[in-house]
């Protein structure tokens, strides 16, 4: 986009015509969920080497890309190239134009796509320096190092992995372990999985007479079992994204919220004030961008480009940019904030959400990428714990730099999901994670922010004695206050959607290109039901067992 759109223009610059309307702009997000990618390796002499694969456009930078394609030639940062893409000259002809920029590679996806998008590598003489040494993305052979991963002798989750049994909750009246206690993590058999969603009427019995919340920890894991009913979202997400204080009563949550929207429109009108004017170009233009390919095939961001709910989107994730230069705006924070502003249905309370969800995640889009590498080695260390066997076929095939799984760490697998489920799947995930409210001081997630979690102490009956668990051995996982940076349940997640397709990855033999293609063309189409059973029973037993209280866990957080 060569110019920053006005207030009023959001269908103009760079962004294809509303044209065909609401269903064309739904095909067009369809198509616009994978691009598939050939590409050609010329060096010297060499016979030219060929690979296919496929990429979500929507999270794809050039450095990703740049990555990519380093570990489908094995180049390993040892060799400088160039990257072209075969597309249009300014006289109409074919010819293979550069990819220097992030623009340049838009341009490719958007113009360059059909049926594939055609790519050429052109190896260059090595120079004695490292190659793009000062990238600012992960590579997944320098994120995942074989360092981090300590300790071969493991006791494998395999039996937890099977699908969900109530047998695995029913048991949990085994001593907790020190740590448990003063973590309070727990899982009670008293509390059964998939309650029906929480209602309105529910919801008030966890208020006292005056409005306030009187057990915080308590609806957690009552949403943690059932989710919430989508008409008492916007009230009960904002508990759940800490935006209020504690303690505040019923009258003050009103007042709170109205000064808050108020602040915010204040902010909006400072973007002159707080930004340069081609820093506010840029801001705007790259947030247009992916605010029209952000869930348009959903009603209530279908439409023209100028609709109002567009409009509000790109507002609310450029007010953030601007408040927050340290973080800025990066490709994905329109999927965390496209969720928030359809529930909250007003532009301002959606933003004081999104900055309660952006206080635990800006982490993942800071450019050190250390918070995404923490994750990349946790999920790895937890998938060769629960399924030793899937992880070395994944090794052989050399996928088990799970660098397939980007997208899930990075959006917490919002897009992994249909829409609606999309929402359900968020708020279990929200509700499992401790209350972290504004205005108090809290530690970090490597701190004791999990004291408190939903996931209480409150074990149910003790075990009959004619049972007995399986002796546990400690496997080295990190503890939940630092598993996935604080939130385990999402790794949980992730690993029960890789072990849902475990069988028919190992059955046909997928190689690397042919699995990330496979979990590329199910974006959206996960089965929600499926993945919370394993992963709530996954997690469970990660949570009853000692499985994280052990040195060797800790070594491997601490590597990470």
């Amino acid at each position: 986009m060569a110019t920053a759109p006005g207030s009023s223009d959001l269908a103009g610059s760079g962004a294809p015509s509303p044209g065909g309307g609401v269903q064309a702009a739904a095909a067009e997000e369809e198509e616009r969920e994978v691009v598939r990618v050939r590409v050609k390796k010329c060096e010297s002499f060499l016979p030219p080497e060929f690979r296919s694969f496929a990429v979500d456009p929507q999270i794809t930078s050039l450095d990703v890309l740049q990555h990519i394609l380093i570990r489908a030639f094995d180049l390993n940062g040892k060799k400088n190239f160039g990257i072209s893409y075969l597309g249009r000259d300014r006289l109409g002809q074919e010819a293979y134009l550069s990819l220097l920029s992030d623009w340049d590679l838009s341009t490719a996806f958007a113009t360059a796509s059909k049926p594939y998008l055609q790519l050429r590598v052109d190896i260059r003489p090595t120079e004695d320096s490292p190659l793009l040494e000062d990238w600012d993305i992960i590579s997944p052979k320098d994120v995942i190092g074989s360092d981090v991963l300590l300790a071969e002798k493991r006791s494998s989750l395999t039996t937890a992995a099977l699908p969900f049994t109530q047998s695995i909750l029913s048991q949990v009246g085994r001593t907790l372990s020190k740590v448990q206690q003063v973590l309070s993590w727990s899982y009670g058999e008293d509390v059964k999985p998939f309650k029906p969603p929480l209602s309105d009427a529910e919801f008030h019995t966890y208020l006292n007479h005056e409005g306030q919340l009187s057990r915080p920890e308590e609806l957690r894991l009552r949403i943690y079992h059932g989710g919430v009913e989508p008409s008492l979202r916007k009230v009960v997400w904002r508990y759940l994204l800490n935006v209020y204080p504690d303690g505040l009563t019923g009258r003050e949550r009103m007042d709170y919220m109205k000064r808050k929207s108020r602040e915010y429109e204040q902010l909006k009108s400072e973007w002159a004030q707080r930004a340069s004017p081609e820093d506010l170009e840029f801001i705007r233009s790259t947030v247009l961008k992916d605010v029209l390919r952000t869930d348009r095939a959903h009603p209530y961001y279908a439409g023209p480009e100028d609709g109002p709910h567009l409009r509000a989107l790109h507002d609310l994730l450029t007010t953030y940019a601007v408040t927050h230069p340290q973080v800025s705006y990066c490709q994905g924070m329109s999927d965390l904030a496209s969720p928030i502003l359809a529930v909250m249905d007003h532009e301002g309370h959606a933003f004081v959400c999104f900055c309660g969800i952006m206080k635990r995640l800006a982490a993942n889009f800071h450019p050190d990428g250390r918070a995404m590498a923490t994750k990349f080695a946790h999920l790895k260390l937890l998938l060769r714990h629960a399924d030793p066997d899937f992880y070395q076929y994944l090794q052989e095939a050399g996928a088990d730099d799970l660098f397939f799984c980007y997208r899930w760490l990075l959006l917490e697998l919002k897009r992994e999901f249909a829409f609606d489920d999309a929402l359900r799947m968020l708020e279990v995930t929200w509700s499992s994670l401790p209350p972290d409210p504004p205005e108090h001081e809290e530690a970090s997630p490597a701190g004791d922010a999990a004291t408190g979690s939903p996931l209480m102490p409150e074990v149910g009956s003790p075990q009959d004695p004619g049972k007995s668990l399986p002796p546990q051995h400690p496997l080295g996982l990190p503890p939940p206050q630092e598993f996935g940076r604080g939130n385990p349940f999402m790794l949980f997640l992730c690993l029960a959607i890789l072990l849902e397709h475990r069988d028919h990855i190992m059955r046909n033999g997928l190689d690397y290109n042919e699995l990330a293609m496979h979990f590329d063309r199910l974006v959206r189409k996960h089965h929600l039901g499926r993945v919370l059973r394993r992963a709530k029973a996954l997690f469970a037993d990660y949570l009853q067992s000692e499985v994280w209280d052990s040195e060797e866990g800790a070594e491997a957080t601490a590597s990470s």
